[in-house]
């Protein structure tokens, strides 16, 4: 019934690479030690493949289509990765809020949104922008499935059955039921959708809704899709890439960082708002974010996507090939995003003047504080940096965040206290990169800079 968990099994059980082993969240199953021994931060997905043990969806995915099925995930192929990467993030970043606003409350995961309209018609408005630019063709990418397509079709199929629309009040597009359709009679595991004695995700919605219920798909030719390769035409460039964002912008700088110590992009700024709304911006990134990487005419958003990718073509020892030190890296940077980006808008951003103070944030700052500290245990434990004694994409990702959250003014106004093992980190990765001079001057827009007002307010 674990939808973040599901493209993993599918995938797993498409290429029959092992096994499920039933596991809930809690004392019974995640917080057992010998689970705990393999992911200390006790949520599921987690694969043990021999020695070898990765956490978080999207890692996972990555680790077995680079180990078991690269067709899922192209080596050779730059720009398909990187829009694969996207597509990922993206979904994780945009449009899993909306399941947690409606599929899970169907589910009885969570408690109903005060308005459900309001939250189904976010959720439809969300999932015709993702659709319109990620599923130009029959999948993410291609006319082929890919990880990408493991990690949204469980989503998708979700809001196919009427359970969604009758309580959820989500009226599915058809390109996304036609999706899943295709989905469904491309993966050769797809029948796990449907049924798993009881625990289907089908079989689930069937029981909260008291009576089996069809899935409402769409006739395949209903719906229009692309059939030529929309990123075969697209050119990269012979010169320096460009990076649109902003320094006090973490997850931009992040890129910016990279680019700078590969000398293979320059930034242009872009502030979100005004910027990222042109129609130049938009023709870019329809989804009116930074960063955004415009290399030749192939264009790239969602920090991590463009840290993978810059490493893949640049810098191919910052995201190692072996399969087991790049899982690490996917491992902690998903982690991050998943376990400790989610306290920066109520801790580093109203300190940056991004938002307001909400009431919580000291409360969250020292929630942040403990997790800084579990994830330098377990990440920052054995070396320097993540995954060596050098840095790689995961310390770029990161390192702006660490930097910012150690500014005296967040243990002020959000009872931040960072641990002495992520001030050493700091210190460790400003030797390394010759670009962390923009943590602290930037013509004004500096972390530091922006930060340092703040203790004087």
């Amino acid at each position: 019934g674990s939808k973040n968990c599901m493209g993993a099994v599918l995938l797993i059980k498409a290429k029959r690479l092992g096994t499920l082993v039933p596991t809930m969240p809690g004392p019974d199953g995640t917080r057992k030690p010998e689970f705990m021994a393999m992911n200390p931060f006790h949520a599921v997905p987690t694969i043990k493949d021999g020695p070898v043990v990765v956490a978080e969806s999207s890692a996972i995915l990555r680790y077995l289509a680079t180990r078991y099925a690269p067709e899922l995930y192209p080596v050779a192929d730059a720009k398909r990765r990187g829009y694969i990467d996207w597509a990922m993030d993206n979904f994780a970043g945009s449009l899993y809020p909306d399941v947690q606003a409606t599929i899970y409350p169907c589910l009885g995961y969570a408690p109903p949104p005060t308005i459900r309209e309001a939250a189904a018609k976010t959720a439809v408005d969300n999932m015709n922008e993702y659709a319109k630019f990620c599923l130009r063709e029959k999948f993410v990418g291609g006319d082929k499935l890919s990880i990408a397509d493991y990690k949204i079709a469980p989503f998708f199929f979700c809001y196919t059955h009427p359970f969604l629309r009758e309580q959820g009040k989500v009226e599915c597009p058809d390109r996304v039921k036609r999706y899943v359709q295709d989905f469904l009679d491309a993966c050769p595991s797809s029948d796990m959708l449907s049924s798993a004695d009881g625990f289907s995700l089908k079989e689930m919605l069937d029981s909260k809704r008291g009576s089996p219920g069809g899935l409402q798909l769409a006739e395949v030719s209903s719906v229009n899709i692309e059939t030529s390769d929309v990123l075969r035409l697209k050119a990269v460039g012979t010169g320096k890439s460009k990076i649109y964002g902003v320094p006090p912008s973490c997850n931009a700088l992040s890129t910016v960082l990279l680019s700078m110590d590969l000398d293979c992009a320059e930034m242009v700024p872009a502030m979100p708002g005004n910027d990222t709304r042109t129609p130049e911006f938009l023709a870019m990134n329809p989804f009116h974010a930074i960063p955004t990487l415009k290399d030749g005419d192939f264009c790239l958003a969602e920090s991590s996507a463009i840290l993978r990718y810059l490493a893949s073509t640049q810098g191919p020892d910052l995201y190692p090939s072996e399969p087991t030190k790049r899982a690490r890296v996917d491992w902690a940077m998903d982690n991050f995003a998943t376990g400790m980006y989610v306290d920066a808008p109520k801790t580093l951003y109203p300190c940056l003047g991004f938002c307001d103070f909400p009431a919580d944030t000291k409360d969250v700052g020292k929630a942040l504080s403990e997790k800084l500290g579990q994830y330098a245990d377990f990440f920052l434990k054995e070396a320097k940096f993540i995954a060596g004694d050098s840095p790689t994409i995961a310390d770029y990702k990161v390192a702006p965040f660490f930097f910012a959250w150690e500014h005296p003014v967040l243990a002020d106004r959000c009872s931040v206290l960072v641990p002495s093992r992520i001030s050493q980190f700091n210190k460790d990765f400003a030797a390394a990169s010759k670009a962390t001079g923009m943590f602290h001057s930037a013509g004004g827009f500096a972390l530091k800079e922006i930060l340092d007002k703040g203790l004087l307010a």
